[in-house]
Formats: C-alpha cells, structure tokens, sequence
C-alpha cells in the first residue's frame, strides 16, 4: 500500500511538473508560430464560421468526424450524387479551416473531378466556378500566407479555362469574360485607358459616409436606387452594362435594339433583364447624379471585388504596372493575379517552402506567355460572342517578369545561373522574333533577334550555330518544326494575316499582300491537314480547335483595323481598299475603337462616318444578323420582351 502511494506522488509530481513546463514553453511556441506564420491568427477560432466553432470545442473528435467525411464524400461522387459530396466537402473544410491541403483537394475534386462527370457545359462550368470560388472565397481567406493555394487558383484559371485541354473551355471563356465585363464594363484598348479605369476603382473610398462626403449627392442617389429594387452590387453593375449595350454592342446596334426597348410600354412584356434596365434608366439618367454616379459606381465595383471576389483593386492596378495592359475579361489575368499574390504573401513566411515558390512562379511566366498568344479580346455583352488574339504588347513585360523570377530563384536556391527557367525564356523570345516580324515590327524583332545572338546565357553547345544566320533564315529554321503547335500556327497564322492588311493592303503593296496570304494559308492547311485530322481527330465546333480560316482572315483585319501601330491615314486607306464582306462582318465590332481612335489622332474635322463610311449593304446585313440572333440555340442576351 505504501509502495502504490509513492508512485501516485512521483506521477503528481511529474505531471504538475509537465503541466509547469508546458505553460513555460507555450508563450515561446506561440510566438515562434505567430513569427514563422504557422497559424493565420493567435484566437483558435477567430473569423471562422459557426460550425468551425462548434468543431473547435469537440476537441479530437473533431478528426474522427473529418475522417468520416472525407470518405462518406469520396463515395458519393462515385455514385455519381454530387450534389450532396459538394455539401459535404463544405463541411470538411469548415472542421479543418487551417489545413491548407483540404482547401486544395475539395477545389480540384469539383473543377476537375466531379465537372467532367457531369454531361452539360453549363453543369461543368458551375462544379468549375465553384472550386474557385471555394480557393478565393473561403480557403484563401483562412490561410492567407499559403502559396500552395494561390497556386492551385491560378492553376485552374491558367489550364482549365485559358487552356484548350477541356472540351467546354471555349464556354468557360466566354462566361468568365461575361462575368467581368459586367463588373467592369468593356476595357479601353490602350495601356493608360486600362490603367486610369482601374485607378478610379482602387482610389475610391472604401467606406459609404465617405463617398457622401465627396458626393453629397450621393446619398439621395443611393435612396433612389432602393426605391428601384437595387443595392449597390454586382446586380446593378451587370444592369448598368446592359444599358450601356443597347447602344454599344453590335448586335445590339444591327438590330436596332434600342429603338425597340424604348417603344415598349407595358412593363409586363419586358424579360427580367430588360424590366431591370428599365427600372434603372430614371436613376442613370437624372442629371442630378451625374457628378455622383462615376463616384458612386468605382466605389461599388470596389466593395465587390473586395467583399464579393476577395481581389484588392489596389494589387490589380499595380499589377498592371508591372505586367501589362491586364484585361480581366481573361483568364490568364486572373492566374497572374493570384500567383503574384501568392508569391507576395507567401515570401513573408519564412518557412515557406522554396519549391512552392518556384512553381508558383512559374504560372506568372506561363501566364504572360498565355496573355501574349490571346490576351486581346473581343467580346459581346448581348451576343455573348467571343474571341482572342495575340497581343505583343506583353512581350517586354514578359521579360520583366523573367528577370524577377530569375533573381528570387538565385535567392531561394543560392544559385548563380538558375536554368530552370532559361530554356522556356530562350524559346520565348525566338518566338518574339518571329512574331514581331511577321506582324511587321521588323525593328523589334532584329533587336530581339540581336540579344540571343549576344547573350551568352542563350549560348548552347550542342547548338553552337543556332543564332549566327541572318534574321529571315533564322525563322524560317526555328518554325518549320513548330508548325504543328496550335498555338504557334494561329499566332502565326494571324501575324501573317495582320501584316499583309496592314503593310500589303493598307500601303498598296499587293506583292506583299498576297505573299503573307499565301505563307499564312500554307501554315493552315498544314496544321489542319497533318495535326487537326490526323492526331487530333477534332473539330473547330469542339472549342479545343478554334481553326476557320475566315474566322482567321476577320480577325487579322479587326486587329490591323484598331492597333496602335498603323496611322490613321493608313487605317483610312485600308478600309478603303478592303473587301465589303470583311467591312460588314466587323463594322459594328470596330466602331468604338475606330471612334476612339480618330479621337486621340487629333483629326478634329474628320468625322467617324467620313473616315470609314459605312459598308455596302450594312443594313441589310444587319436585319440578317438581327434574324440569326432571334433564332439562333440562345438568342439575344438582352431580350426585349417575353415570346
């Protein structure tokens, strides 16, 4: 009996003497945590939802709980009842809001794993948007220093959407730039357009009794708009965009949709989208807010991207400065937005693991590549119509972005010649120099050209001659393996094209005209011939393999139509010499830019209809396009009245 009280004592003792330790040790392991960014905050349970609370006072049950889940939710997605694995998953990552690699597998499951389960494009787009919007909206939030998410968020937007991999990205595209020309509205085409509309979102006040300080007016406007049955949200700024539409987009503008709107009278004919105008245009339109309304409007845009998308308007303008004219229609700003966030945040954490920013990084670098192949887009808020284009302007950018990179690996890994970027930089800037010289920019691309010939970190042994032709037998060598690249032969293919309207045909050249049509249409034919049919087996109606040669030959003259490059003098003399298909099909696509423009070229007395008159048989044509939207598989986006 002694011998038993004895060791109750010496365990007492040992375990006050634990319990003592413990509580000495724990201020110094809290810290180290707090100061190595192991925990988002020093509270258990601060900012998390009410069952992450209740999980937090069930102690280790918690786990066994989470554990269960987890595989209750892997079998009903065999089972094919998504519905219900997707509630559960919500569930999991409430019990585990710190554990990052929860987050990161309940997102992919839904993008990648349960979407193509589903059998619709419109099914498949919802499982995709919502595993972002888990990673943006909540993950990203609990763990705002893990890279490993922001990552895994770029990645969906850089692949899945801005990819060609799934068979419904061509729909992920266009509902995506749908979602954010309706948060934006329409971007200006140039660098400082871009960067001043974004300006004015990420100056605006953060907090309403400020905006009504600035803009008394604005508090009467903010009544008004409730009286209408609005907030200041993203409904309202998709309405705003849908008026501006009526008179902006061209469908809207061949079909004459505006005079239509404005002859219903009885409200009850008017679709949801069109009573929702109709109900806004008293507000828009009250000159008692027109001082108020561009305050009023950045502020709201502001609060949505902050409350609603988790994006800081201030990193996006900044963002703009270091990587380009970011139009947020695209997918690949999106994924260059979150890496840099991601690498940002995360290099505070010091224990951050080297590899994770790496590859983070490496999504930066593919995302500039991705915004120069289809970074220029032409999108239409009524039709919903879609398309890409090459913008070079991302080139010089790119570099930047390259050096960045190059100098935080060297620092990550103490390395003097980090090479794990260096051949996808040497493959890029050949590509440049073909880019630059087939859209015309001659200079540009000798210069480009000149820097691989004289940098000897491009230098390769097993290639020692690679560099020492002249610039034309240069390309020619490096691009007649590449052709069988989708992205290389529709960059190329569009090159070629610009080129020929903008050099051949604007400057009378038809020697030059009809050599880059010739050059460009062998490139087709190549690509669809020996890779569209042969290995690919795929269609152009499959979004994967957007390949029409007419497709090509429109936007070619789109771009050499509305670039920076041209003159006005020669912008006039092409529309002049071009064909009147060509006029008619992009008329109404161009005319804004055109008129901008004509605008800055400082030609005060020349109108818009003097310098490019209107193409033969416009109206007719227009009346066709009208007839083709009414009965087309959507219709019109901006449905006047109810059928």
């Amino acid at each position: 009996m002694r011998r038993d009280r004895w060791i109750q004592i010496i365990a007492a003792v040992v375990m006050i003497a634990s319990l003592v330790g413990a509580g000495w040790l724990m201020p110094a392991i809290n810290a180290s945590a707090s100061n190595y960014q192991l925990k988002y905050t020093d509270e258990a349970v601060a900012g998390a939802p009410a069952a992450v609370v209740v999980a937090q006072s069930i102690g280790v049950v918690r786990g066994i709980i989470a554990n269960y889940l987890w595989i209750r939710a892997d079998k009903l997605k065999e089972d094919g009842k998504f519905f219900e694995a997707y509630q559960l998953s919500r569930w999991i990552t409430q019990l585990q809001p710190r554990y990052a690699s929860v987050w990161q597998f309940q997102a992919w499951n839904m993008a990648y794993n349960i979407s193509v389960a589903t059998h619709t494009r419109e099914e498949r787009w919802q499982w995709v948007n919502d595993g972002i919007q888990l990673l943006r909206n909540y993950g990203i939030r609990y763990n705002p220093s893990e890279m490993m998410l922001y990552r895994e968020l770029a990645w969906f937007f850089l692949h899945k959407i801005a990819g060609f991999t799934d068979d419904a990205n061509k729909y992920y595209k266009q509902q995506l730039a749908d979602e954010w020309q309706g948060l934006l509205g329409e971007p200006p085409y140039s660098a400082d357009g871009r960067a001043a509309a974004m300006k004015r979102v990420a100056d605006a006040p953060e907090r309403w009794d400020r905006v009504v300080e600035m803009q008394p007016a604005a508090a009467d406007l903010l009544k008004d708009l409730y009286s209408a049955g609005f907030d200041l949200d993203e409904r309202l700024l998709r309405t705003i965009e849908s008026t501006r539409s009526l008179t902006a987009s061209p469908v809207a503008i061949r079909s004459g949709m505006a005079e239509q709107f404005a002859k219903v009278t009885d409200s009850s004919r008017l679709s949801p989208q069109g009573l929702a105008v109709r109900q806004l245009q008293p507000v828009l339109t009250n000159e008692a807010y027109k001082d108020a309304w561009p305050l009023v409007l950045a502020y709201a845009r502001k609060r949505v991207l902050l409350d609603t998308y988790n994006m800081d308007p201030a990193y996006m303008l900044q963002f703009m400065g270091e990587f380009g004219p970011l139009d947020w229609r695209s997918p690949s700003a999106h994924s260059l937005y979150w890496a840099a966030v991601g690498v940002e945040r995360g290099l505070s954490r010091r224990e951050q693991n080297k590899f994770d920013r790496v590859n983070t990084d490496r999504i930066l670098f593919h995302s500039e590549q991705s915004l120069k192949r289809g970074g220029r887009i032409y999108y239409d808020f009524v039709s919903k119509e879609i398309s890409y284009g090459p913008d070079l302007r991302f080139i010089p950018y790119y570099e930047q972005t390259y050096v960045m990179m190059y100098q935080r690996a060297a620092d990550a890994f103490g390395l003097t010649d980090p090479v794990t970027f260096l051949d996808g930089y040497r493959n890029f800037l050949i590509d440049s120099v073909r880019e630059y010289y087939m859209f015309g920019e001659y200079e540009k691309a000798q210069e480009v050209y000149d820097r691989l010939r004289t940098d000897n970190k491009f230098f390769q042994e097993d290639k020692p001659q690679r560099f020492t032709f002249p610039l034309e037998e240069s390309i020619i060598n490096e691009t007649a393996d590449r052709w069988s690249s989708i992205n290389v032969a529709t960059n190329d293919c569009i090159a070629l094209l610009s080129t020929a309207f903008r050099l051949g045909l604007g400057r009378g050249d038809q020697k030059v005209f009809d050599s880059n049509v010739r050059m460009a249409r062998a490139i087709f034919d190549n690509f669809l011939g020996e890779v569209g049919n042969a290995k690919t087996a795929v269609t152009p109606e499959s979004g994967r393999l957007p390949f029409e040669w007419s497709a090509f030959m429109l936007q070619a003259f789109q771009m050499a139509m509305t670039d920076d490059i041209s003159t006005m003098g020669e912008k006039m003399a092409l529309w002049e010499r071009a064909d009147n298909d060509l006029k008619l099909k992009c008329y109404d696509t161009i005319l804004t830019s055109l008129a901008d423009n004509l605008q800055r070229s400082g030609l005060r007395d020349l109108t818009l209809d003097h310098a490019f008159p209107p193409p033969s048989g416009i109206e007719a044509y227009r009346k066709q396009k009208q007839l083709e939207s009414q009965n087309g598989p959507e219709g019109p986006a901006v449905p006047i009245e109810r059928k």
